[in-house]
């Protein structure tokens, strides 16, 4: 019994589609990617490779693209009729009736003239109980039905081909980018070679501090070893707790430093009237940014870069100094 009505349906199948009308596909001429009446530039550009397939009866090409517009999520039920089509002529009976389930929920006029379609597409996978009635009452409407679908793939190819409109653009609302002026480079005074070498002013930068120091730490003063002579060129031994290390190895976190009064640029000279006292030292508790060039001790002490200038009071302008320094050499230390 399922044979005959196999035979049965496919004889049915044959004969619609000896009697159906081809349904011609327009030739298209369209300039360049725009939204369309779709309103995606997506959606149109598919929508046109897929009626360009079809007009050279590239039908599984056809069937890709208009499979891929119409899951763009913008609304275009006119797509599923190019889709029909396309997996028809290609005897993709699961996708055309899938695409006119879907179109018959989007135009639920349409179901009404697509019964051949629809019972072509059921034969073909194999539904024949459910094709065999619907293509025998397709046989009596066959013309109007022919013609329906006609106008609707002309409609949608009239749709795919018109370029979208082009908004008027209101001149006093557009923004012109200003023009700013070339940054100038600023001047800076001539170095000369024989001017740059370790003792020069030119040493003292954060750049080299970071550079040159093995060791560096935001560090709490606490007090100085008052058990010997303390003077200009003979510096007293300060002590340190360290509270952050920022480069090097961890190290002990009693700090003794060696606190020199001068940076070592040049030749020292000792200001005139210079006596050593406790004003000459920092307050106890006051944080300073420490930089150790050699994190091994001499004499019972670490010695700063540069002297003084290797202990750079931590207030906020400091620190995000040496912070910048760090940031711009993460990686490499």
């Amino acid at each position: 019994m399922r044979i005959f009505r196999a035979f049965r349906a496919a004889a049915l199948v044959s004969l619609l589609s000896y009697l159906a009308i081809s349904v011609p596909v327009r030739a298209m001429d369209t300039a360049g990617d725009d939204a369309g009446q779709f309103g995606s530039i997506t959606v149109t550009k598919l929508a046109r490779e897929g009626l360009k397939a079809a007009q050279r009866q590239d039908w599984p090409t056809a069937v890709q693209r208009y499979q891929k517009a119409v899951s763009q999520n913008v609304k275009a039920p006119e797509l599923y009729y190019g889709l029909v089509q396309a997996a028809a002529k290609a005897n993709n009976w699961h996708e055309a009736l899938s695409a006119m389930e879907t179109l018959f929920n989007e135009d639920p006029a349409a179901k009404a003239h697509m019964q051949a379609e629809y019972g072509r597409a059921l034969a073909g996978v194999s539904r024949y109980e459910e094709a065999i009635p619907i293509l025998n009452k397709a046989l009596t409407t066959l013309d109007a039905d022919n013609a329906f679908l006609n106008e609707k793939l002309t409609a949608m190819a009239i749709k795919i081909e018109k370029p979208g409109e082009k908004p008027d653009i209101d001149m006093s609302k557009v923004k012109y980018r200003e023009v700013t002026a070339v940054e100038k480079i600023p001047e800076r005074d001539l170095v000369h070679a024989d001017e740059v070498s370790e003792k020069s002013k030119y040493t003292l930068s954060y750049e080299n501090l970071f550079h040159y120091s093995e060791f560096i730490a935001i560090c709490t003063y606490k007090k100085f070893e008052k058990e010997r002579d303390t003077a200009f060129f003979r510096p007293p031994i300060a002590i340190f707790h360290i509270d952050e290390v920022l480069k090097g190895p961890p190290l002990n976190p009693t700090l003794p430093i060696r606190y020199e009064f001068h940076d070592k640029v040049g030749t020292p000279v000792m200001p005139k009237g210079w006596t050593f006292g406790p004003d000459k030292l920092p307050e106890p508790g006051s944080k300073w940014i420490i930089f150790i060039e050699n994190a091994v001790p001499k004499r019972g002490a670490f010695e700063t870069y540069h002297g003084s200038y290797g202990r750079q009071e931590a207030n906020d302008e400091n620190r995000n100094k040496i912070y910048k320094v760090i940031e711009d050499h993460r990686g490499q230390q």
